[in-house]
């Protein structure tokens, strides 16, 4: 590694490559990423205005000042309003961050919204282009990539720190697990085949509003300017804006879902894969403020214990290291065995779970997706479920 005080050599057993688009560490592997580059630059600029809009995205198509280009403005904290605008073909990113060239089009705009000659101050700017882009696998022996080292998403789908957020929390427990023994190498696999499936899904659904923004062909242009122009009249064309893509990812096709349970037979509540979904309990006092950082397993019952044989499966698998907690949901007192008891006067949690009765149970990987989940739950299933989740 070079500092200012000279190179030097940094030995490790595990590197989680976190270095960025341009990743050195990629670069040296000789990694190539998949996907695709989409033609054209974007000039994004943070400037420092008092405008009175509320805090939303304002998108502005064919303005007069950028014919045939867009624009979008959001308001961001501390005063700090950003301004991405598409750069007309064959204008270099030199070209457009000149001083000049900035404080001319940053006017514009400004003026066109109704505030011509409002005072600015530049704050940071840059030059973009959108690409779609993923390493087919993260995991790479004992070289993990993660955040934009591991993929490149487009500004369009609102999700690049937000990926780079559930990249490093799935990659934490992971890592944890079979650093401390409690899992084989089968589960860093699986964090790479999940997190690679949640690029490729974000890609997709970013690719749209990729193209609806900056549309690739005259046919894609086409399109986009019917979809605006009939907007304005017709509903049911509204939805093919596609502005939002932020969801959860489900890793509905995951190797840690358990095969045994009774995930088809429920009618409601998280599928396999899925974050949990939060609900109110009382004021101030909602469903995921209660959740760990472990394994999580969400019992139903009105009973005072727990079944001894469930109890003994959780008691055996916290010795072996693993943290389990046990919640008991819908009991009117505190429950043997559990850890927590979280009761459910009004049974508006048991109905948003598809519960129907005691002795139902939803199983929680430490990221808190459902890994299992069952209308009836025995301690020989229970057992199963974590032996999936915990592949040697």
């Amino acid at each position: 590694m070079d500092t200012p005080e000279g190179p030097y050599t940094l030995d490790t057993d595990w590197l989680i490559a976190a270095d960025g688009a341009r990743s050195g560490i990629r670069t040296a592997m000789g990694l190539q990423m998949e996907g695709a580059s989409y033609e054209g630059f974007f000039v994004i600029a943070d400037i420092r205005i008092d405008l009175p809009y509320p805090t939303e995205r304002r998108a502005y198509f064919d303005p007069d000042w950028n014919r045939g280009n867009t624009i979008l403005m959001h308001r961001e904290p501390h005063g700090i309003w950003r301004v991405d605008y598409q750069l007309p073909p064959g204008e270099t990113p030199e070209q457009a961050l000149r001083p000049e060239s900035m404080k001319q089009r940053i006017d514009a705009q400004l003026a066109m919204i109704g505030h011509a000659g409002a005072e600015w101050d530049m704050d940071w700017c840059s030059v973009y282009s959108a690409r779609t882009l993923t390493l087919p696998d993260y995991v790479h022996g004992r070289v993990i990539f993660t955040g934009d080292a591991a993929h490149l998403l487009p500004i369009f789908g609102v999700r690049g720190a937000n990926t780079a957020f559930q990249d490093a929390q799935s990659l934490a427990w992971h890592l944890a697990f079979v650093l401390k023994g409690l899992a084989g190498p089968a589960l860093l696999a699986n964090h790479s085949a999940e997190r690679v499936g949640a690029a490729r899904e974000i890609i997709d659904e970013a690719g749209k509003s990729t193209r609806f923004m900056a549309p690739p062909s005259r046919g894609f242009r086409l399109l986009r300017d019917a979809v605006l122009s009939l907007s304005l009249t017709q509903a049911f064309v509204r939805p093919l804006y596609h502005w939002r893509t932020s969801r959860p990812h489900e890793y509905s096709a995951s190797v840690l879902n358990s095969p045994g349970d009774d995930n088809a037979l429920f009618t409601a509540g998280p599928a396999h894969g899925a974050p949990p979904q939060n609900v109110r309990l009382a004021p101030d006092d909602f469903l995921l403020d209660h959740l760990g950082g472990g394994f999580e397993l969400l019992y139903f019952t009105e009973g005072v214990a727990l079944p001894n044989a469930l109890l003994r499966v959780v008691q055996a698998t916290r010795a072996r290291g693993v943290p389990l907690r046990v919640t008991a949901v819908g009991a009117a007192a505190p429950v043997a065995g559990a850890d927590l008891a979280l009761p459910d006067v009004d049974g508006h949690l048991r109905a948003r779970y598809g519960v129907q009765a005691s002795g139902a149970a939803y199983l929680l990987r430490p990221d808190q997706h459902v890994c299992a989940r069952w209308l009836t739950l025995d301690a020989t299933r229970l057992q199963a479920a974590l032996n999936t989740a915990l592949p040697p």
